[in-house]
């Protein structure tokens, strides 16, 4: 790494750090130079303000939370379905065979066991979010960019392939909503207060990673019949 891409990563982190800490209106850039050690010149050569520091931090969490999305997808969703494995329906997906729900299934799991790592590993900038969403600061929308990854448009990677794929795949508003409510806002929240829950529990890190990814096991049971995988409730 070289000495400004260094000097950049320094002011990152340290702007991560003290936002998380005393809250991104308390935060100065003068306090994010100081922590970084670096001038507030260096800083706005990088970052035209302090909000454009932030905006980074999201856009980055965005982009590469999509990108490990999209080698799934590719990897699973859309090679079954040209392999005839998958069959999407409106309101579930459907396997051709026990053999292929059990591979489809187990590299599902490994694909959520690498978001729960990933939202761990970001939980401070997670954590910012989730205070400016609550105390409606100038970012109090951010959370709901996720709802991109949702957006029923061909602008939106993920529905633009699945759908390509099998022209069955909608975004219905349900689906939407139970994904930001019930499958979205729960992990934000183990990352949120992770440290605050190991804490209290005395759990370890790993303990703790481990108990959320057996209760998502769980609940992910529950969509599931025989060779399909409802996107819905299935009693509706």
């Amino acid at each position: 790494m070289d000495k400004e891409t260094e000097a950049r990563e320094r002011i990152i982190n340290a702007a991560k750090e003290l936002f998380s800490k005393n809250g991104y209106d308390a935060t100065r850039v003068s306090d994010i130079a100081s922590a970084a050690s670096v001038n507030k010149a260096l800083i706005y050569y990088y970052f035209k303000s302090k909000e454009d520091i932030l905006d980074f931090m999201i856009y980055s969490l965005l982009e590469n939370a999509m990108s490990f999305t999209m080698d799934f997808i590719q990897a699973n969703i859309v090679q079954m379905i040209k392999e005839g494995y998958l069959d999407i329906k409106p309101d579930r997906l459907h396997f051709v065979s026990d053999e292929a729900m059990e591979t489809f299934m187990k590299n599902a799991y490994k694909y959520y066991e690498r978001v729960v790592d990933y939202v761990i590993e970001n939980r401070e900038i997670i954590r910012i979010l989730m205070l400016e969403s609550l105390k409606k600061g100038k970012h109090k929308n951010s959370l709901f960019h996720f709802l991109k990854f949702m957006d029923e448009n061909n602008e939106n990677p993920i529905f633009k392939t699945i759908h390509n794929a099998d022209r069955d795949f909608v975004f219905s508003h349900e689906m939407v909503l139970y994904k930001f409510f019930f499958s979205f806002l729960p992990i934000v929240c183990f990352a949120a207060y992770f440290d605050d829950y190991k804490e209290v529990s005395s759990l370890d890190d790993q303990e703790l990673r481990e108990s959320f990814l057996r209760v998502y096991r769980i609940v992910t049971s529950s969509f599931i019949s025989g060779r399909d995988v409802f996107l819905r409730n299935i009693n509706t």
